[in-house]
């Protein structure tokens, strides 16, 4: 290691600086023992703690408290959560199997090692530049440098002079940067990505610790099949299913109308469904749409049903705004099952009392955009009939014919699972996608994420 800081600071003078991350990386992945004690230790380094004090005193079970404290933290349902597995010595040591075998929590755990390996050394500032190609300047290799440390460009053996040359390689590394942080990927060096360059490691190494906290308060969930939806992500993904990879986009609730943290189940899906807006959007929107155009209500296929029986339908045609206010008393709004219907051909009921679920929509267009949180808190699915078949793969033969038959008529059908899957709807703003890159993006609901529910 005191090689390396010679390194370093031969860097520093920008000269050998891209040698540092080669020989970094050249050091083996975090090797984690398989003695429960030395595992402990491990993971509790890794998410962040003092483990110097406890090895000192050889203080195992106190290790334990804090590391159970650490990954449920406080409050009624942490302080219950860490009791149940200080208690229970089978269940504590299948958290920390978990936290040595599930492939997500190691690439994040190796992350880990490696920030805290650059963690060690001084890390540059940016100031803003702009570099046209061929350019020779210092900040060059500075830049060269962080590109290469973070893997987002190939180490090459490179003259101090050719260092410091801007080239078309550090355009490349930089598009891979801002990909990696959710940023348009043009290869500019922005304000923007001048800004995350300059991230200190530790900070890096920081929300990795949460990020593997989180992971692991979430082990009761994770034993079996699940789907999660991850807010930052935009994505939904079955999880858990090792003979089955599927994910899509998702769009979730804009700011003003956050699509809430849960741990539920789905419990029915709903081909052809109708769609009862809730009071918010019939007044702030519907009505407001009507009051600009008359036909607005009856072009989107909307009716009033009554709310008593359920049957009695009543026409909008030539109803005024004003009058259709009246009506709400005795009617609700709701629009018919169709291609124009705004849940689309499929919705899936998610158990919650903030009334959101997943659903299909008409409008696939968003889906193409970066920043997808457009909804009013409900989950719109890219390939909904997609998780349809799925969800049915898993049940017995009598469901599977509902839903064949249901798709091919256009009556709303509901069908109820006989195993419920769970889902959990999480907001993680950084991870390892399937390539091993880090990802990270900013918080869409600018909120840390302590967990769910």
């Amino acid at each position: 290691m005191d090689f390396l800081i010679r390194m370093y600071l031969e860097a520093t003078n920008l000269k050998f600086s891209t040698c540092i991350f080669f020989l970094l990386c050249s050091f083996p992945q975090v090797v984690l023992s398989s003695s429960a004690g030395d595992s402990l230790y491990s993971l509790a380094e890794d998410i962040g703690l003092d483990v110097g004090i406890h090895k000192a005193n050889t203080d195992y079970e106190s290790l334990k408290a804090d590391a159970l404290t650490s990954i449920f933290g406080y409050g009624n349902k942490g302080s219950d959560l860490s009791t149940l597995y200080l208690n229970d010595k089978n269940l504590f040591e299948g958290l920390v199997s978990y936290a040595n075998s599930d492939r997500e929590i190691q690439s994040l755990r190796t992350k880990i090692q490696h920030y805290r390996q650059l963690s060690r050394h001084k890390w540059p500032s940016l100031q803003p530049s702009k570099f046209s190609l061929g350019q020779k300047n210092k900040d060059v290799a500075q830049l060269r440098w962080m590109l290469v440390s973070l893997g987002d460009l190939e180490y090459k053996p490179l003259s101090a002079y050719r260092e410091q040359v801007y080239d078309p390689s550090l355009t490349s590394g930089i598009k891979l940067f801002q990909k990696r942080h959710g940023l348009s990927p043009n290869g500019e060096l922005t304000i923007e990505s001048i800004e995350l360059l300059n991230v200190v490691p530790n900070e890096i190494v920081a929300k990795l610790q949460t990020a593997v906290k989180l992971k692991l308060s979430e082990f009761q969930q994770k034993k079996n099949v699940y789907i999660e939806v991850n807010i930052s992500e935009f994505k939904l993904k079955v999880k858990g299913d090792d003979s089955f990879y599927f994910e899509m986009p998702v769009i979730v609730g804009r700011p003003g109308k956050k699509t809430p943290l849960l741990k539920t189940y789905i419990s029915n899906i709903t081909v052809n469904p109708t769609w009862t807006p809730p009071h918010s959007i019939v007044y702030d929107e519907l009505l407001l749409g009507l009051k600009n155009d008359p036909q607005f209500l009856v072009n989107q296929r909307f009716v009033l049903v009554d709310i008593l029986d359920g049957n009695s339908i009543k026409s909008l045609k030539g109803m005024s705004p004003e009058q259709v206010k009246i009506s709400l008393k005795d009617f609700k709004l709701v629009q018919k099952a169709g291609y124009w219907n705004a849940l689309g051909e499929y919705r899936f009921t998610i158990p919650n009392s903030e009334l959101i679920f997943l659903h299909d929509t008409p409008n696939k267009k968003l889906f193409s955009e970066r920043n997808r949180a457009l909804s009013h808190g409900c989950i719109r699915l890219a390939k909904p009939e997609l998780l349809a078949n799925y969800l049915v793969s898993r049940e017995n033969v009598d469901t599977k014919k509902k839903l064949e038959t249901a798709k091919q008529g256009s009556k709303t059908v509901n069908i109820k699972l006989n195993s419920p899957i769970p889902i959990i709807i999480t907001n993680q703003n950084i991870w390892v996608d399937k390539d091993n890159r880090l990802q990270l993006r900013s918080n869409v609901y600018k909120r840390e994420v302590k967990g769910n529910g």
